[in-house]
């Protein structure tokens, strides 16, 4: 059930960029254009704070702190839904109610199980560990074919 609700998080930060980016090209309300571009930003933050990957994870917890605090990230999420709420679109009420809805639902996470981020973080660092190994073999499959293939063929 833990885990359960990323996808969840993922999808109304992408409602709230969708929703935003639709509202940047409002060039009769200047304030719904500056609200827009903070939807867009609040939106890019939430989907690196639950990709999770370690070079993201430092400078997040250092500088957004307040998301790791159930009752501030549940303010957080309130702030977002308020702002699209202000879009006055199909997408903004959709956006609204989603981020609402997430708000209590990550609280509830949050607040009962004490251990979930350190759960999500030992995840992330065996994926990330996973694709590091990955990586570092196709690395060295297309190294040692440049390596031993004659001088003369040229396929670059």
């Amino acid at each position: 059930m833990l885990f359960h609700h990323l996808p969840g998080n993922l999808a109304a930060a992408g409602l709230l960029i969708f929703g935003s980016v639709g509202n940047v090209t409002n060039v009769f309300s200047l304030s719904k254009m500056v609200l827009a571009g903070y939807g867009i930003c609040f939106g890019l933050l939430i989907c690196c704070l639950e990709i999770n990957l370690s070079f993201l994870r430092h400078p997040i917890a250092s500088n957004f702190g307040f998301l790791y605090n159930p009752f501030l990230r549940m303010m957080f999420y309130l702030l977002m839904a308020m702002v699209t709420w202000t879009f006055e679109t199909i997408l903004g009420e959709i956006s609204s109610i989603v981020l609402l809805t997430l708000a209590v639902f990550n609280t509830y996470v949050m607040c009962w199980y004490p251990g979930y981020r350190a759960a999500l973080k030992e995840v992330a660092d065996e994926e990330e560990r996973i694709l590091r190994g990955e990586m570092r073999r196709e690395a060295r499959r297309l190294t040692w074919r440049h390596v031993t293939r004659p001088w003369w063929v040229d396929d670059d």
